[in-house]
């Protein structure tokens, strides 16, 4: 069988430290590498600056052979569900290894602070520091309580630990695999830099690897703003008290309350934000609330993925894939009616989140525009 690599990634946008990281696995790695990429929306709660499948054709021209999504809300959610939908879609698709870029890139490291997490005494640790300190939140609590331990992680670093945790959680085989991400210089900077950039008005073309960079060009980037106005609106007008995802949480009241006070949805989300409950969770909030959407927290694993795009290498891997997989792989619109039952209701989120999506899109999108679009091919 074809060895697969896989990389769990957003590409929020490509840049240049994202073709390194694929150039570094084709180099170590036989076979295909596989992205496992984050849908229409991504980890802080924000529609991503391009599409799905446009993002995937990026993808595929920078190291790329198969280009599958980690469905809403996984790809929506904090660090632990996050890398749980990321190594369940992974391991469905039949990886043998998992690279992830890392500030330190050392495997021993991260191996053992891992172990560290997942010993009993530290989850009574964590909860005792909990009741001992409500008002701070549950990542900044992690990471005083890690470094207190002898590690400090940065933010690659952090999501790599929650890999490695999640491998051993799931009993996955799946040997991950540490890469030092590449330093910052003039040209080579974070994904976050870049959005700034392009929220400033700039030109990011020099930033983005050569073959990204006539599509970023003529690229339509989403409205980050559209997406704040329709929260400030949703919670002011419709957001029930009660909503039927099960939503309780003491931030869902926050916001709730804050929506009627405040004049425009920028005051909304600043003043919605604690030190407790970050600016990514205040959002991560709005995004489920306004899709109807449960915590991912509380919905175990994806139960499939959907095909975004794929190259020679990537079509025959899924063909050489088909006689074994059961993993379900939706390809096109009539595929979500045969899913099994739980991952049809899982794609049905997907559907809402697609669908909100096309409405932070430069100009607004017809409404089924997601079921109607077809993965990205790459002939060579």
């Amino acid at each position: 069988m074809t060895q697969n690599t896989a990389i769990i990634c957003e590409t929020n946008p490509c840049h240049r430290g994202h073709r390194y990281l694929f150039d570094t696995v084709k180099a170590k790695n036989s076979g295909i590498c596989t992205a496992v990429m984050s849908g229409n929306f991504v980890q802080r709660g924000l529609p991503a600056v391009l599409d799905k499948y446009t993002r995937a054709q990026i993808l595929l021209e920078n190291g790329a052979d198969l280009v599958v999504e980690l469905p809403y809300p996984w790809c929506a959610a904090g660090g632990e569900a996050f890398a749980a939908g990321g190594i369940a879609v992974a391991a469905g698709m039949g990886a043998d290894r998992l690279c992830f870029g890392s500030e330190t890139g050392d495997m021993d490291m991260l191996t053992r602070c891992a172990a560290w997490l997942d010993l009993p005494e530290t989850g009574e640790w964590i909860q005792q520091r909990e009741k001992a300190e409500p008002g701070t939140g549950a990542a900044a609590l992690y990471d005083m309580l890690a470094k207190e331990a002898g590690y400090t992680l940065s933010p690659n670093d952090k999501l790599a630990v929650w890999y490695l945790r999640q491998i051993r959680a799931q009993n996955s085989s799946i040997l991950p695999q540490a890469v030092r991400r590449m330093p910052h210089s003039e040209t080579v900077v974070s994904a976050s830099k870049i959005r700034q950039k392009l929220a400033e008005g700039e030109d990011i073309t020099p930033f983005v690897p050569s073959e990204a960079a006539e599509r970023y060009r003529d690229a339509r980037f989403t409205d980050a703003k559209r997406f704040d106005a329709l929260a400030w609106i949703y919670f002011r007008l419709f957001a029930p008290e009660k909503p039927d995802n099960g939503e309780k949480s003491g931030l869902y009241r926050r916001m709730l309350k804050t929506a009627g006070k405040c004049t425009n949805s920028e005051s909304f989300f600043r003043e919605s934000a604690t030190k407790k409950y970050t600016d990514a969770r205040v959002r991560r909030t709005a995004l489920f609330a306004m899709t109807d959407t449960p915590e991912p927290d509380t919905l175990g694993l994806p139960g499939y993925t959907v095909l975004l795009g794929a190259n020679e290498a990537g079509r025959a891997y899924l063909k050489e894939r088909r006689k074994t997989q059961a993993f379900p792989i939706v390809t096109k619109p009539a595929d979500r009616e045969k899913l099994p039952e739980p991952a049809r209701a899982q794609y049905h989120w997907l559907e809402r989140a697609d669908r909100l999506y096309t409405m932070c899109m430069d100009p607004a999108g017809e409404a089924d525009r997601f079921l109607r679009m077809k993965p990205a091919i790459m002939e060579r």
